[in-house]
């Protein structure tokens, strides 16, 4: 596999693929205009609400995020999509981006010496690097210790390699984990993104169930996905033979953006959204009845030329760095946009800068295996890298002989 190979047959990711209903009954949707469509919404024919067609009883709290609900409710009332934006909109506009920049390469850094410091010139990009990082950054986000790093790692591999939503562990012991560390923070009170949630559940602005949804939410969509990101940033450089192109750009923000931009659109890491069917809609000549579920495929509409705004460039199934403009749906749209996507892109554009300065020569290992899985996110499990390990190993210490 490289790692341009994904874990789903080709058909879920070409924009020409015919809305078709599958064999257990549900329906699939893969262009651009058929997705936008769907994300407007202005109809309001589709719902994210999934307890329609959830099995009776209890249910994963993720199912509580904001990404399960709408501004309307199923049964015609007000829903609670908007306000829960509105909890923590305000700090991820103001504050995010600001007040973490200095943690993350902090974070970024720590890393890196600790793969350079294990001595190998080698390491597996997934598993000691990409998913730590936004495991870490997102652990400082919501409270969790970093102590329980390897513990809470593996509730997330749960989460995400689940082949369905209804297939979900309920996951006790992380719920009962993340009330102790909403105790320990009452007790402790600091001035960040948890601490707002706290306030507005304090306030009754968001329920029980609501504030796990959130704080698992986060911890999900700040990992996994930014996290395969990560993965997808240096394995389609390296396929593609543009690791020298971003060392050229390192100080060109501009040119890291547009990158960062590209490696979301090729790779998708959030391939598709189930919704449920309110009214009977048409698409092409499929008819999507009423009470069914309908899945928008993010990862086929990424493909379609639509992306390229009208501006005749590469070939959307082509990976182009410099891409631009690039209208990739990648982080959903409208209401529903990722709150924490600007975050992610700073995360992805530290690590790019800091990986290729101390990595010198860092490059893909071809010979061995890189393997992505299919699931809720489609992830990595091996992505072999090497580097020049004496040249970072002096970069190391030439940072250390530098006052802090």
């Amino acid at each position: 596999m490289k790692p341009s190979d994904f874990p789903r047959p080709a058909r879920f990711r070409d924009p020409a693929t015919p809305p078709f209903r599958d064999e257990h009954g549900n329906y699939h949707v893969f262009s651009y205009a058929d997705v936008m469509r769907v994300l407007h919404n202005r109809e309001q024919d589709f719902s994210r609400d999934p307890s329609p067609w959830l099995p009776d009883g209890p249910h994963h709290m993720a199912l509580d995020f904001m990404w399960a609900v709408e501004p309307f409710a199923l049964d015609g009332e007000t829903g609670r999509h908007d306000a829960l934006r509105h909890v923590v909109e305000p700090w991820f506009r103001t504050r995010a981006v600001r007040t973490m920049e200095p943690v993350i390469r902090e974070l970024t850094v720590e890393l890196l010496n600790e793969i350079v410091s294990a001595g190998a010139g080698q390491f597996n990009l997934a598993r000691d690097l990409a998913y730590r990082l936004s495991l870490r950054v997102i652990c400082r986000l919501t409270g969790i210790e970093l102590e329980r790093e390897q513990w809470i790692r593996e509730k997330l591999d749960e989460f995400a390699q689940a082949p369905s939503y209804e297939a979900l562990p309920l996951q006790w012991d992380a719920q009962a984990y993340f009330w102790q560390t909403i105790a320990k923070r009452l007790t402790n009170p600091r001035d960040e993104l948890l601490d707002v949630l706290i306030a507005a559940w304090k306030d009754d602005r968001i329920t029980d169930v609501e504030l796990l949804g959130y704080i698992y939410g986060f911890v999900t969509a700040g990992s996994d996905t930014t996290g395969t990101s990560f993965i997808n940033a240096f394995s389609l450089l390296a396929e593609f033979d543009q690791l020298d192109y971003a060392r050229s750009v390192l100080d060109d923000q501009d040119a890291l953006r547009k990158i960062v931009e590209e490696v979301l659109r090729f790779g998708t890491p959030f391939p598709t959204k189930p919704l449920f069917v309110l009214n009977d809609s048409q698409f092409g000549e499929l008819t999507v009845p009423a009470g069914s579920v309908l899945n928008v495929w993010f990862a086929a509409a990424n493909r379609d030329e639509a992306v390229n705004g009208g501006v005749t460039q590469s070939s959307p199934n082509e990976f182009d760095p410099q891409r631009w403009p690039n209208r990739h749906v990648a982080l959903g749209w409208g209401r529903h946009f990722c709150l924490g996507g600007d975050l992610s892109r700073l995360e992805t554009r530290i690590l790019l800068r800091e990986a290729l300065t101390r990595l010198p020569e860092l490059s893909l290992q071809e010979d061995k295996p890189f393997t992505r899985f299919a699931g809720i996110v489609d992830g990595v499990t091996d992505a072999s890298f090497q580097f020049d390990q004496h040249a970072a190993e002096e970069i190391v210490e030439t940072d250390a002989r530098v006052p802090a």
